[in-house]
Order: C-alpha cells, then sequence, then structure tokens
C-alpha cells in the first residue's frame, strides 16, 4: 500500500470514530434531556427532571430530596459535556493537521472516549440517585419513561 492510502485509510478510520463519539454523546444528551416529540407516552417535552415534576406529583419533602441530587448531576455534567467538547477539538485539530499525529489523534480520542464514557456513569448513577427518592409507583413511570426513551432511538 503507498503511504497516501494509508494515510486517508487512518483519517477514514478516525472519523469514523469521531462520528460514533459523537452520535454517543448526542443520544445520551437527548435521553435524558431533550426527548423526543414522538415518544409513544404523553411525557413532557424537556429533560427528565422537567418530566419528573411535571408527571410524577413529588412531593415538597421529595422535592427537596432531590434538589441536591440535580444539582450536583447538572454540575458534573456540564464539566464532562466540556471536556468532551474540548476532545473532540482536539480530534478534530489533530485529523485536520497536514500530517496528522497518529498519537496526538489516539490521545484526543481516548480523552474523547473516556469521558462520553464518564457521562454515560453518571448519568445512570444519577436516575438510580434519584429513584431512592421515589415510591414504588413513582419509580415505575420514572423507570418505564427511561426505558422507553432508550429502546426508541433510531
Amino acid at each position: 500500500m503507498t503511504g497516501a492510502r494509508v494515510k486517508w485509510m487512518i483519517i477514514a478510520v478516525l472519523v469514523s470514530g469521531l462520528v460514533a463519539a459523537a452520535a454517543a454523546w448526542l443520544v445520551t444528551d437527548w435521553v435524558l434531556h431533550r426527548h423526543a416529540d414522538s415518544h409513544a407516552h404523553d411525557h413532557a417535552q424537556g429533560d427528565l427532571h422537567a418530566w419528573m415534576h411535571e408527571n410524577l406529583d413529588l412531593t415538597p419533602e421529595q422535592h427537596d430530596k432531590l434538589e441536591p441530587v440535580e444539582a450536583a448531576f447538572e454540575q458534573k455534567r456540564a464539566q464532562l459535556k466540556e471536556a468532551i467538547r474540548l476532545a473532540g477539538t482536539d480530534l478534530a485539530a489533530a485529523i485536520g493537521a497536514p500530517e496528522p499525529d497518529r498519537a496526538a489523534l489516539d490521545a484526543a480520542l481516548e480523552r474523547l472516549n473516556k469521558s462520553q464514557a464518564e457521562l454515560q456513569r453518571a448519568t445512570i448513577d444519577h436516575f438510580f440517585a434519584m429513584k431512592r427518592y421515589l415510591r414504588p409507583a413513582q419509580a415505575r413511570k420514572m423507570v418505564e419513561w427511561t426505558h422507553d426513551s432508550l429502546a426508541r432511538q433510531p
């Protein structure tokens, strides 16, 4: 194989990885924060938190317990989304370099994947942290909403 052909193959693989990483990030963001219009149930537009407050008939005590959990998650989510953005920017710069540096590409891709995995773990941990404060019927509704959101992904 010629050097140019190898270079284009590497770039194609990296671009594919970037597209897959971006899709994973978008799906995670969509599931918890932009729930689709076409959802089969009559759920409110917006994120899971808005849906919970509108559809689960939370007591004032539950609201008080959930508020710090939600605030902590939003702070963590913002940090991880920024890490994802920065890693994506670095990956784009490495891909766009006249002579792509494989080490720089791999490092940026590793940071991107790590940050996305951390966001997904944090999201799942947050889901279970909130579920602890719900009555069984409320928890079932939230599980159903989340399950349906994940199952409807294209």
